[in-house]
């Protein structure tokens, strides 16, 4: 169970660090002799699995360093990129558990008959039964907290007000660092005590929750955000549970301000998604069967997409009305003051 446990925290570390070059310090440390893999896991030491890594993790962070060049059209890029590598993040978390299981058998003599015991390695040099528990686990923990990290960001970034072009390659640092000081502490406490890494792993949760629970309270506090929404639901009704319906069906907060144009573009796509989630789910609910860990991965994936594209929209619509004023009697009675007023959507 120590071993199990140990592995799964490793992998899930993933989720609080860069995962290319958490990979990539795991490669090196084993191509220079400094950690030993198990024999399934020595790929990571070739050069050409360390070359696509590499590759990788700058073409996953060049777009959050270009922002400070162009913020508007580098930022969309960077989203973008963040959306299509997150897909990566449950392999990336289950090959680095993997790694860690051999690293700790290795490092410690009496746990290393249990590879083949607990069959997470095979006397054939294949991964076993408990090695695909493991990896399974693993990256369900990884994109856990990636995906509670990705909401921490936007939520810490408006908290702050650095939700300028510093705020990507602000991230993208930090992240990297991360990945350095985890990977680093991972063969450290490997060799301490396995437990350790059951510890951090919990600890990095801990510290992001706390981190999200502390931007949330500063938006309450300084009125951005969901402070926001929160005191026009007191202030002025209509707008804060216009925001609020908008979120979650796309449109409706548009059309009741009578914003008819933008109204029936978001609730035709809030359509098309429900059909598209509908018809994916015998699909899911099949593949779900064979592979458990994926079902979990994908429903987590559809509610990142779905809530990033409600908090598109409940945003815009929050800024518009900001710039118009909140009172109904602006849309219906002052055409021309909206006219004026009205910013691009």
């Amino acid at each position: 169970m120590e071993l199990i446990l140990s592995a799964i925290a490793a992998g899930g570390l993933v989720g609080v660090s860069d995962q290319y070059l958490s990979l990539l310090i795991i490669s090196i440390a084993s191509r220079t002799g400094i950690i030993e893999l198990a024999p399934p896991m020595q790929f990571m030491s070739t050069y050409w699995f360390m070359s696509i890594v590499a590759v990788f993790w700058i073409l996953s962070n060049a777009p959050a360093y270009a922002s400070l060049l162009s913020p508007g059209a580098m930022h969309v890029v960077n989203t973008i990129s963040n959306f299509l590598h997150g897909f990566v993040v449950p392999f990336s978390s289950a090959i680095i558990a993997l790694a860690t299981a051999g690293i700790i058998a290795n490092l410690n003599p009496e746990l290393r008959q249990m590879l083949e015991t607990l069959k997470i390695f095979t006397s054939a040099g294949e991964i076993g039964a408990t090695g695909y528990l493991i990896s399974g686990a693993s990256a369900v923990a990884g994109t856990s907290l990636t995906a509670l990290r990705a909401v921490t960001k936007p939520a810490l970034s408006a908290s702050t007000g650095s939700t300028g072009g510093a705020a990507a390659p602000t991230y993208a640092t930090l992240e990297n660092i991360m990945s350095i000081v985890m990977m680093g502490l991972v063969l450290l406490l490997s060799r301490i005590n396995p437990w350790l890494l059951v510890a951090l792993f919990a600890l990095s949760v801990l510290a992001v929750l706390g981190i999200l629970i502390y931007a949330i309270y500063q938006m309450h506090k300084l009125k951005r955000g969901i402070g926001k929404v929160l005191e026009l639901t007191q202030t002025h009704p209509r707008a804060g549970l216009a925001i609020i319906a908008e979120f979650f069906i796309w449109g409706s907060g548009w059309f009741a301000w009578n914003i008819w144009a933008r109204g029936t573009i978001m609730f035709l796509a809030w359509v098309l998604a429900i059909a598209i989630a509908f018809a994916l789910a015998p699909v899911l609910a099949a593949t779900s069967a064979a592979f458990p860990p994926f079902g979990f991965l994908a429903i987590l994936l559809g509610i990142i997409l779905f809530s990033s594209i409600g908090l598109g929209t409940s945003k815009a619509l929050l800024k518009y009305l900001a710039q118009i004023g909140y009172e109904a009697d602006n849309v219906k009675n002052k055409p021309e003051q909206i006219e004026n007023k009205q910013p691009n959507l």
